[in-house]
């Protein structure tokens, strides 16, 4: 059966996904899945237009945007108070008929629950093009929000294994959902219009989230996280005004930076919010090709009897319905009767249509579920892969575009580039070294290879936190208040910052914006990414600044394996940062002031993970082993 097949290659990209260190080749299957899901999504609408409504807006136009997310508000609202309405005429629950049901519907929504977030969660990295950095650093927040912002009794969900089948956790829709989900947060520079629209769909305010609010309680269940997502998720100061604030930043960003095409990246935004529409959907493409057969055969048995059947074929009362498949796959190489990909030049559409000979023996939906089959068909030269991006109209992705080409990890996210080795400290026992004010002299210090370490530094921790579930440890907890801190969020606090953070006063930088204030105060190129301060890894005569810097970014892509080891190193730039923070002239006082309040904010996250870590002596061996290495190359590629 196909949904059977379905649903285990989504159970197991789901762990492999949120494994990617061990199955990094994966990559291209994850990234074919993602678009066939895009495009699914996109057929569904055409299929099933209610689902496109978002489709309507054919131009961006901010005021359009808003006005969609108040009418969807207003349903959402007109439909609950509907439904509490029938409640109060005596109508019985409606999500769920008993504590059972309940409890299913808990169960299955856990897959999704346990990735809440998750696909904006490698948006705001140190591979982000610079231009992009204030769009995905107020989409990151909503994420670290959904995290609790490193507050552990905050966190809305906890570990489960999930994909084996003892649990019963059989439902394709809350599995396609959570694939979706995950597999956008794995390519962020090249789905970034997707994601934001993703983000659109899945914070703006769900019917269903209210009716279980309701519901959840008559069987003595708490309903809390259904109601802490209906307040957060408000589109006033929430997350859906967070969301819509996304999508009008970066269109303006492409309108002024000319990144991709205009109208190409709107198009996108859309197919990331279709997407969200119709991956919890219980009806899919399959569905409705199934309909398409059954209504053909239909007209046919009517038009000319079979013999001895009574209209249906023998194998068709089976359960195995590979022969729907097998007559598909034969009418859509019937030519002239179908051309795939074109409806109008197929002689099928035009024989059901005013003047055909079969006109009115066909409904309007049915005609239209014919077109829309026809118009889906790939012609058989197609490459499988390109097949969404001609539907919105090209590849493009936010990167800039070197020549000649990369693809590399100091570019793109995520490279499994080769790892250097490394070796735990022989000592547990961490002694944090002198100030680098006594091994470095600001006259000496060369500033490209500064600005090399300054600008990489950051990813060393980006890749620790991922998923909600990864922040259930007090260590990666602190870990993500340490993120925060240095990329410029305020401190956190008992509330919830949402549109507060975007709106504040107070400077607040993080450490690229700090590196681009570096260069511009030296009047140096300003770099658009983290590319333009390193060059390709596979060319000659690299300096050494660079080959530590790509060591930097080869262990970061694998935060399972070497997690206190990046602590160590992290560590370690603290030092750097506390050096820079203390020069006279690599920074205005504005900036140093706001580098010295990050400085103490992240020495305290760091003591915290120290001691987290000291009942486990091999991990401070690595944590210790992470910053002498650190210092040490510190220390040689700048004195």
């Amino acid at each position: 059966m196909k949904i059977d097949k379905r649903l285990n290659a989504y159970k197991e990209m789901y762990h492999k996904v949120q494994n990617l260190e061990e199955y990094p080749e994966i990559l291209p299957e994850a990234k074919q899945m993602l678009q066939s899901l895009l495009e699914q999504g996109l057929l569904m609408a055409r299929y099933k237009p209610q689902l496109g409504d978002i489709l309507a807006i054919e131009e961006f136009d901010p005021a359009q945007l808003h006005k969609f997310v108040e009418g969807r508000q207003a349903e959402v609202g007109q439909e609950f108070e509907s439904y509490i309405q029938r409640r109060k005429a005596g109508g019985g629950l409606e999500l769920f008929q008993t504590f059972e049901e309940a409890c299913q519907y808990l169960k299955n929504s856990a897959a999704w629950n346990f990735v809440d977030g998750s696909w904006l969660s490698h948006i705001h990295h140190v591979t982000t093009p610079f231009a992009l950095r204030h769009v995905t650093k107020n989409a990151w927040q909503i994420f670290s929000e959904e995290l609790g912002d490193g507050d552990l009794e905050k966190i809305t969900s906890d570990a489960a294994d999930f994909i084996h089948a003892r649990h019963g956790m059989n439902d394709e829709p809350a599995w396609r959902l959570s694939i979706a989900q995950l597999l956008l947060s794995v390519f962020p520079n090249d789905f970034l219009p997707e994601i934001l629209g993703f983000n659109l769909y899945y914070e703006a305010p769900a019917l269903s989230n209210y009716r279980a609010n309701k519901e959840m309680p008559e069987f003595g269940i708490s309903p809390y996280y259904y109601a802490l997502h209906i307040s957060i998720d408000n589109p006033d100061s929430g997350h859906c005004a967070m969301a819509v604030g996304n999508i009008v930043d970066f269109m303006k960003v492409v309108q002024d930076t000319g990144m991709m095409d205009y109208n190409v990246a709107w198009k996108r935004v859309q197919a990331g919010y279709v997407l969200g529409q119709t991956a919890e959907d219980r009806e899919t493409v399959d569905h409705y090709e199934d309909k398409l057969v059954e209504f053909l055969c239909r007209k046919a048995n009517l038009a000319e009897k079979q013999p001895g059947d009574n209209g249906e074929k023998d194998n068709q009362d089976s359960d195995d319905d590979s022969w729907k498949e097998e007559l598909l796959l034969a009418l859509e190489d019937s030519k002239p009767w179908v051309y795939r990909g074109d409806s109008s030049k197929s002689l099928l559409v035009r024989e059901v249509s005013w003047k055909g000979r079969m006109f009115g023996a066909f409904t309007n939906d049915e005609v239209a579920w014919m077109r829309t089959w026809i118009d889906s068909r790939k012609k058989k030269d197609s490459n499988p892969a390109g097949t969404y991006w001609d539907l919105i109209g090209g590849y493009a992705t936010v990167e800039k575009a070197f020549d000649p080409p990369r693809r590399d990890v100091a570019v793109t996210h995520p490279v499994f580039s080769p790892m250097q080795e490394w070796l735990p400290s022989e000592v547990s026992e961490f002694t944090p070294r002198e100030p680098l004010v006594k091994f470095l002299s600001r006259e000496r210090v060369p500033l490209d290879a500064l600005l090399r370490l300054w600008f990489v530094h950051p990813c060393l921790l980006e890749n620790t936190i991922s998923s909600p579930y990864k922040t259930t440890s007090p260590l990666i907890s602190t870990c993500l208040q340490l993120l925060r801190a240095e990329k410029g969020y305020k401190p956190e606090g008992t509330g919830i910052a949402c549109m507060d953070e975007q709106l504040r006063s107070d400077y607040s930088p993080d450490l690229v914006a700090l590196g681009l204030e570096m260069a511009r105060l030296h009047k140096l190129p300003r770099p658009t990414c983290l590319g333009d301060l390193l060059r390709a890894p596979g060319e000659d005569n690299l300096d050494e600044s660079t080959k530590f810097a790509y060591a930097l970014l080869s262990w970061a892509q694998r935060p399972m394996k070497n997690c206190a080891f990046l602590l160590g190193l992290s560590r370690a730039f603290l030092d750097l940062e506390a050096w820079v923070a203390g020069t006279d002239d690599l920074l205005g006082w504005k900036e140093k002031a706001a580098l010295q309040k990050m400085v103490e904010r992240k020495r305290t996250g760091f003591d915290k993970c120290l001691e987290l870590l000291s009942e486990e002596e091999l991990k401070c061996r690595e944590f210790v082993g992470g910053y002498e290495l650190g210092r040490t190359k510190i220390e040689e590629l700048l004195a």
